[in-house]
């Protein structure tokens, strides 16, 4: 009886979720680059070239009907031309940037220190390119979350998710 009744809030939240994604996500505007400094700096662990010694990202949060929102902007541009999305899903967004020259060799990572128990982000430094990467953690009954949008800002990967409280 008690697996029914998770099971059932479960569906309940999930079916929130795909009732009121698609709304959001029409009725929200594309994010934009802020006027302010990069909040989030994530160190790079170089493993062998040149690399730079940190990536920066901004984040924002915001509440739109009731959810909270979160958007993150990679700050490539300092580091990469202009980025491509090459894979993406509900719960996945990654992007690839080629390296500026003095770069180009840089073979590292990044990876966001404090995962909480909804994303984690990641930088991938490898064959002349940056990877970014947002992998939304797998959803749970209080946390469903799901991508929302997936492109560039500017020429920087831009990604933004909600989650339903």
């Amino acid at each position: 009886m008690k697996n029914l009744a998770k099971l059932i809030a479960t569906l309940g939240i999930l079916l929130l979720l795909l009732a009121v994604t698609p709304a959001m996500s029409q009725n929200l505007p594309a994010p934009s680059v802020p006027s302010t400094p990069p909040d989030t700096t994530f160190n790079v662990i170089r493993q062998s070239g040149t690399c730079p010694r940190n990536i920066k990202l901004w984040t924002l949060i915001g509440k739109y009907a009731g959810n909270s929102v979160f958007t993150v902007i990679a700050d490539t541009n300092t580091i990469a031309s202009s980025a491509r999305l090459v894979k993406s899903d509900k719960k996945l967004a990654e992007f690839i940037a080629p390296l500026k020259s003095n770069f180009a060799d840089c073979v590292g990572e990044a990876i966001s220190e404090d995962v909480d128990e909804r994303t984690f982000y990641t930088f991938r430094f490898q064959n002349k390119n940056v990877i970014f990467r947002v992998q939304l953690q797998p959803d749970t009954p209080g946390n469903p979350s799901e991508i929302v949008y997936k492109n560039l800002v500017l020429s920087r990967p831009a990604v933004r998710w909600i989650g339903v409280e």
